[in-house]
């Protein structure tokens, strides 16, 4: 359901960035690549940077086939440096770790997410919908 989810925000991405060589038949899944769009002049408002600097469990691990368990190995123990993504990581493509949905605290609502691999031991965490409709991501 994600994926399909995930595709069809990501294809309407690049339907409208770039209509020429948009093609409705691809999906994404972990290990494809997306783009990060051009930086907004206040920054990025649905992508963070998360650099992990402490990691209690030198031993964990997740699946990198298909992503499963990335959100728990990643985030659930350690510290965190965060802030928005900086304009550095503007107009380069990355490499998809996981997919997943959470849920929204607030309102209930499901909550689609994408990590993407911005180096060692930092991702960036995309919150799909916002990203995907202000053009902060797309496909080629």
């Amino acid at each position: 359901m994600i994926y399909r989810l995930l595709f069809c925000l990501i294809a309407f991405s690049a339907i409208n960035m770039k209509a020429e060589t948009a093609d409705s038949s691809r999906t994404v899944q972990v290990g494809d690549s997306v783009f990060i769009g051009i930086c907004p002049a206040k920054g990025y408002k649905y992508i963070q940077y998360y650099r992990k600097t402490r990691f209690p469990n030198i031993n964990a691990t997740y699946n990198k086939t298909t992503g499963e368990d990335f959100y728990e190995y990643f985030f659930l123990d350690g510290d965190f440096d965060v802030k928005i993504l900086p304009c550095e990581y503007a107009s380069k493509k990355y490499r998809i770790l996981s997919i997943k949905t959470l849920m929204d605290k607030q309102t209930g609502a499901d909550r689609p997410v994408m990590f993407l691999d911005l180096g060692p031991h930092t991702v960036a965490w995309v919150e799909l919908s916002g990203a995907v409709e202000q053009l902060e991501i797309y496909l080629e």
